[in-house]
């Protein structure tokens, strides 16, 4: 194939350049920057509650419990698996979780210079290169946490890296194999969260339109998916049964979308209008139309608008303030930014069709991000007042590193519960008792993995129990079913879930507080743990 006039989309020729490491100069600064923002992730301490839950869950599994039987989770296994393997090798510290994500970074940014390199040119690639690494480095979309959007990005990159880089190019096999390796990486990053199906979707949808389509590629790909899938579907059903898997990966969450469809959502409405489910209607057809109209059109700048917009209608539609929502879509929205001036810039004589289609898909891109603002970004401006702003992170880390302050000191400022967990933990520590039974009566599971403390109930955050088992009592209950020897509790989650005040009041005894958070110790259990005046 010729090579395209410069500075517009090129489509991959049958024989694509090499990509070897000399030469490629131009990754440095990228990658540099990007480690420098990520720095601090290595300082933090355990304060989010999501990779408490991660943790607090993969300790139990790696004891034996049984997946979505013993100890739940509503992701597919695939993020429990990874968790595990870090702990296995690496250990529980907040340095050796957000070693992995550093290492997932750093794959997506090879992506992005992988298929911008070829399909945009240096310049526009390296512009992409940067937009990611300012949003990867920086904690403002929570990629340095172990969620499963920070693992499921790498797959996803390099899936669509792939696919776009080769679907324009003929196929010098009649059943081709590239498709295999594209359908496997989504497969991963399927288990890694469900709501990956969407750009597996939107990968189908490019394959079946771009380039030299076909029909093959699609069966392929197809194919690749469901299987790796079932791979690890069954497996899991067999082991914990059909209903409860069923239940936690999408049964679980058919409440959540329906009180977003309904208005009862973080975009509530006055009036029960499902919103929500016509905007995504509206941008999904204006998506599929504009790929119908660029069919086996070998310039394939057009897909990154595809993609991107399929991606970030995932947040629009959840409608939550959970920046690492955004995650998936950073990889197509800043290589479909940074293709802007070849989307826009049409030779004369180009087909009306085209030029609408081009418009369209750029359209629903832009509308599918404007519905996802609601998702916010985790860490203020500069200039924003409190300590969770990106001064407090990167300055307060500064000074940490250069002994300006304690690390204890920087840690204290990311959240109140820090310094209270650090404080009972010491106290459990203190008083033997690490490794007992427990009930964390709160949203945040530090002080089962601080403590070694045995997890009893069917998952580490409260808010999960009161969703499985039921809400104003029945969580309670178990709690005094099971009869643990200790139960922490937390203020504003024994605030919203007092029921288990009963419970406290009937069998166990205050021994400790730290702020918000107060040790109960099983009565029976008073005299032999407090020494004889009766101060812990």
């Amino acid at each position: 194939m010729a090579a395209a006039p410069k500075g517009r989309c090129r489509a991959a020729a049958s024989r694509l350049p090499p990509f070897p490491l000399r030469g490629r100069v131009w990754l440095i600064g990228p990658l540099a920057l990007y480690s420098v923002l990520r720095i601090p992730s290595f300082l933090e301490p355990h304060w989010y509650t999501d990779e408490a839950g991660y943790v607090t869950t993969t300790r139990a599994l790696l004891e034996g419990k049984v997946l979505y039987s013993q100890i739940w989770t509503n992701k597919p296994p695939l993020q429990i698996w990874t968790v595990a393997a870090v702990i296995r090798f690496l250990g529980t510290s907040e340095a050796a979780l957000h070693t992995l994500t550093f290492l997932t970074g750093v794959l997506t940014l090879l992506a992005i210079a992988y298929a911008g390199d070829r399909l945009l040119g240096r310049r526009r690639a390296v512009v992409a290169l940067v937009l990611a690494a300012v949003m990867l480095g920086t904690p403002l979309l929570d990629a340095e946490l172990i969620l499963p959007e920070s693992l499921l990005i790498a797959p996803m990159a390099w899936a669509g890296a792939l696919l776009l880089t080769r679907v324009a190019a003929p196929d010098t096999r009649r059943w081709p194999l590239w498709p295999v390796a594209v359908g496997a990486l989504a497969a991963v990053g399927i288990a890694y969260q469900q709501t990956a199906l969407a750009d597996a979707c939107a990968f189908g949808l490019i394959l079946a339109t771009a380039g030299r389509a076909s029909w093959r590629r699609v069966a392929v790909y197809v194919a690749t998916v469901a299987c790796l899938t079932v791979a690890w579907l069954i497996p899991a059903i067999v082991s914990a049964g059909g209903g409860k898997v069923a239940y936690a990966l999408v049964g679980y969450w058919v409440p959540c979308i329906q009180a977003q469809v309904l208005g009862a959502g973080h975009w509530s409405l006055p009036i029960p209008i499902p919103i929500s489910a016509v905007f995504a209607l509206v941008v999904l057809a204006v998506v599929v139309s504009g790929a119908w109209l660029r069919r086996r059109d070998r310039e394939i700048c057009w897909a990154l608008w595809v993609w991107a917009a399929v991606a970030l209608l995932v947040p629009a539609v959840a409608g939550e303030p959970y920046p690492h929502y955004l995650l998936p879509s950073l990889v197509p929205t800043a290589l479909a930014v940074s293709s802007l001036g070849v989307s826009l810039r049409l030779p004369a004589g180009a087909p009306s069709s085209r030029r609408l289609a081009d418009a369209g898909l750029i359209a629903a891109a832009g509308l599918a991000l404007v519905g996802a603002a609601p998702t916010g970004l985790d860490w203020s401006p500069v200039l924003a007042v409190g300590n969770h702003n990106l001064a407090t992170y990167y300055a307060g880390a500064f000074a940490t590193l250069t002994r300006g302050q304690s690390l204890t000191s920087y840690q204290d400022q990311f959240d109140y519960r820090v310094s209270e967990d650090r404080a009972v933990a010491v106290w459990v520590k203190a008083h033997g008792l690490d490794g007992s039974s427990a009930v964390v009566w709160s949203a945040d599971a530090w002080l089962y993995e601080l403590n070694d403390l045995q997890l009893l109930l069917p998952t580490p955050p409260i808010y999960n129990d009161e969703v499985l088992l039921g809400n104003d009592g029945p969580v309670a209950q178990k709690v005094a079913d099971l009869d643990p020897e200790i139960v922490i509790t937390e203020g504003s989650a024994r605030r919203a879930d007092p029921e288990i005040n009963s419970v406290l009041n009937d069998a166990y005894q205050e021994v400790d507080e730290s702020g918000s958070e107060i040790v109960w110790l099983r009565d029976d259990m008073v005299a032999s743990v407090m020494d004889p005046s009766g101060i812990g």
